[in-house]
């Protein structure tokens, strides 16, 4: 029985300590692409252009290394979309969340997901 208490009892502490513990908000970064399009419309080639972070105020490039993994979520991502032809080339952006380093759908006005 005393067994049983005080698993409960670590149970409810270890819950407490965590929803009193400060969660660090992860930090978002925007990774602007140069892109191009092909004949009908789909991104042909995505190249990171640079990165930029928001809350600076500035579009300043910080450094910030992108992994391969999301330059490829960011193509599929964006490939959903259909662009204008004309031009064939031009510059878009998608937010980075270092802690997600797979996923290029990020919104931040909608949370964090």
């Amino acid at each position: 029985m005393r067994l049983l208490i005080a698993t409960i009892f670590l149970l409810f502490a270890g819950s407490a300590l965590a929803q009193l513990s400060p969660s660090t908000p992860t930090k978002l970064y925007a990774v602007v692409f140069q892109a191009t399009v092909n004949a009908s419309g789909k991104i042909d080639t995505l190249k990171v252009s640079k990165v930029i972070d928001p809350s600076s105020g500035t579009t300043d490039a910080v450094d910030v290394p992108i992994p391969q993994a999301y330059v490829a979520a960011a193509q599929a991502f964006l490939s959903k979309r259909t662009y204008p032809t004309d031009p064939e080339q031009f510059f878009t952006y998608t937010f980075y969340d270092p802690s997600q380093p797979t996923r290029a759908d990020i919104d931040p006005k909608a949370g964090r997901q």
